[in-house]
């Protein structure tokens, strides 16, 4: 009875393992099929993957030439507003100066809005060794009235020719 038992598992072994060996044999079979067909279409899938490199290597010069491009323009650009940042800061510098220069003359004219008298100016008693008329500063209410009108003419007065002698003496 073992003999039979054994006998049967043999059987039913050699059976499982014809079964699986035939399943095996048409996968194998589906697969030689398979790479036959693969086997024509990798040429043209090698060609397509090619030109798709080539594609994407133009893209790449492209981007790297409009980036150079780019680059090259923000410099630039770095450069003009460095420029203008300088020229701004002497244009503002300058203004501050005008209206500094402004504001003096401004104070200047406020006080002295009638001319210095020439006795100030002159040394004391020039005039009367020169023969020189005594000058009389105008009237406020005239200066008020008309400002710039024959302000140098009213402290001017007639040249009179002498010698140098009659000056020194």
């Amino acid at each position: 009875m073992l003999e039979a038992i054994l006998n049967l598992a043999g059987l039913l072994l050699m059976i499982i393992v014809a079964c699986h060996t035939i399943v095996l044999h048409r996968r194998l079979t589906r697969l030689r099929g398979a790479l036959a067909e693969a086997g024509t279409v990798l040429p043209s899938l090698d060609a397509s993957v090619g030109r798709m490199s080539e594609v994407v290597n133009g893209f790449a010069q492209r981007l790297q030439t409009d980036l150079g491009a780019v680059e090259a323009r923000l410099a630039a650009a770095r450069r003009v507003a460095a420029e203008l940042a300088s020229v701004n800061r002497s244009a503002e510098e300058a203004s501050v100066n005008l209206d500094r220069l402004l504001r003096q003359h401004r104070r200047m004219e406020d006080v002295r809005p009638v001319p210095i008298p020439r006795e100030f100016v002159e040394p004391k008693g020039f005039a009367e060794r020169a023969g020189l008329p005594k000058i009389t500063p105008p009237d406020p209410a005239e200066l008020a009235a008309s400002p710039d009108s024959g302000r140098s003419n009213d402290l001017r007065a007639e040249p009179r020719r002498r010698l140098v002698s009659e000056l020194v003496s």
